[in-house]
Parts: C-alpha cells; sequence; structure tokens
C-alpha cells in the first residue's frame, strides 16, 4: 500500500506518448474547465478496498498575450484509509497552449512521514527545439539542484499524459506500438505504448463506454515485476478520456476507474446509454 497514489499518478502519466507528429491530431481534445475524478481501490486477497481518489484540473489563463494551460493532478487517501497510509499529494504544470510545451512543474508530497517538494523550469532554446531544466528538491528537508538538457518532445509527467490524447487514432494501427520519451525526477525515459483494440467496459458507477484499450511499457523494478502489467482504456471519442486502469503489481493489484468527468470539449459519445 505504501506511496500507491504517487505509483497511481504515475502509472496514468506512462500512459501518454509523444512519436512522430504524424500520429496526433494538432487539435487539443481537451478544453479550460474540464475536471475528473478517479476513484482508485488496492486488492488484498479477495477484497478491493476504495483506498482513495485522483482528481485532474485544466485551466485556461493568458499573460502577455501568450496562452497558457495550468494542469493539476491532485491524489489522496480517502479518510476510512488513512489511518493505514495518509497520502496528500499534488503535482502541477503550467504550459504553452499551442504546443502543450512545460514552462513550471512542480510536485509535492505528503505521504505518511514522507515528504518532497520538487520544482522544475524549464528553459526554452532555439525556438522550442530543446531546452534547460532547472531543478530544485526539498526530500524529508534535505535540499538539492540540479540542471538536465532535453530535446523538443520529451515532456513532464503531467503533460505527456494531456498530450497523448492527441492521438490521431485513424492513423495507429492494432497491435502498433509508439515510442515515447517521459522525464521523470533526474532521469528520461525510453517507452512504448501499444494500442491493442477496442471494447466496450463496465465501470462501477454503472455507466458503459465504448473504450479504446493500450498497453504501456512500463519500467520494471520496486513496483512491477513485468512490463506489460497495465491495461489502460480511453473513450472512444474526440475526447480520449481515461476511463479504466488495472494494473498488478508485486504486492497485490490496482484498479483506477473514473467516477465523473465535466466540461469536456466535445460530448463524450462512447458512453453507451
Amino acid at each position: 500500500m505504501k506511496r500507491i497514489y504517487s505509483l497511481i499518478l504515475f502509472l496514468v502519466s506512462l500512459c501518454s506518448s509523444w512519436a512522430a507528429n504524424n500520429v496526433f491530431s494538432d487539435e487539443l481534445p481537451f478544453k479550460g474547465g474540464e475536471h475528473a475524478v478517479y476513484n482508485i481501490y488496492y486488492n488484498l486477497g479477495f477484497i478491493w478496498i476504495h483506498a482513495g481518489n485522483v482528481e485532474f484540473d485544466a485551466k485556461e489563463r493568458k499573460v502577455n498575450q501568450t496562452e497558457l494551460f495550468d494542469l493539476k493532478i491532485s491524489g489522496y487517501t480517502v479518510r476510512s484509509f488513512d489511518h493505514f497510509y495518509r497520502i496528500r499529494d499534488t503535482f502541477s504544470v503550467t504550459t504553452r497552449k499551442k504546443d502543450l510545451a512545460p514552462l513550471k512543474y512542480r510536485e509535492v508530497k505528503y505521504e505518511d512521514s514522507y515528504f518532497c517538494d520538487k520544482r522544475y523550469n524549464f528553459d526554452w532554446k532555439n525556438e522550442g527545439a530543446d531546452a534547460d531544466i532547472y531543478m530544485q528538491f526539498n526530500v524529508r528537508g534535505k535540499k538539492s539542484k540540479d540542471t538536465l538538457a532535453i530535446q523538443k518532445g520529451i515532456l513532464d509527467l503531467i503533460t505527456t499524459c494531456y498530450h497523448f490524447r492527441s492521438v490521431d487514432m485513424s492513423k495507429i494501427k492494432k497491435g502498433q506500438s509508439i515510442p515515447f520519451k517521459m522525464v521523470f525526477d533526474k532521469e528520461i525515459y525510453d517507452l512504448a505504448l501499444k494500442y491493442v483494440g477496442e471494447e466496450t467496459i463496465k465501470l462501477r458507477n454503472k455507466k458503459k463506454y465504448k473504450a479504446l484499450k493500450f498497453q504501456p511499457q512500463l519500467i520494471t523494478g520496486d513496483i512491477f515485476d513485468d512490463e506489460d502489467a497495465m491495461s489502460v482504456y480511453v473513450s472512444n471519442d474526440q475526447n480520449h478520456v481515461p476511463l479504466y486502469i488495472e494494473a498488478k503489481i508485486k504486492v497485490g493489484s490496482v484498479k483506477v476507474m473514473l467516477e465523473d468527468v465535466k466540461n469536456t470539449k466535445t460530448p463524450m459519445s462512447s458512453l453507451v446509454k
């Protein structure tokens, strides 16, 4: 159960990708004001426990004629689970609206006795072809600084999650894998996302959706034994809202289910009535 919500936020971000430009639409599938709530369930033997929630928020604003997005992910354990393990995590980023290039990223985690505050400032150069990331970390009171050079297309945890939703499904074939890069902490990871096919799924809130199924390549180690241990389902409509994630971890398994989403850019036509 330890740090389960940070894990889920990381899992959601792994559903994101950046590959050749020809597999992405130029039009963003979300808008400012979109808000989504997910319930997270943790498996203990034959028992599924509602351990907490994750909320996604997207807001728009303009600074000096530059249109920006403020994107935020908040994860927290429910009150009944707090006495097992209490989590209050917030991930936020400010990006340019035109290309979702991150400008300032921050993650603050309170997980029982663990605390960290990580801040990234992106300095884009050469018309956005590459950037230097200036990082400031405060982990359990120990402060440090670092710098990391990245190329265009390597995004942060949150921005990659939203960027993935722009995949043009008319240009993706069943079984095709899309390579992508993501910066996480002080490292750049080379991963991939495989499109599995179409399914109809029913969530715990009794709503049924037409969905697109993906399988992200995972980072094996402390959490996963198998790099194919997760399946991700997104709405089969223009919004590509994440609906459901299931993952097998070293201790048990986890399910993330959409509870509610509001202010999507277009109606959720994937909802089966």
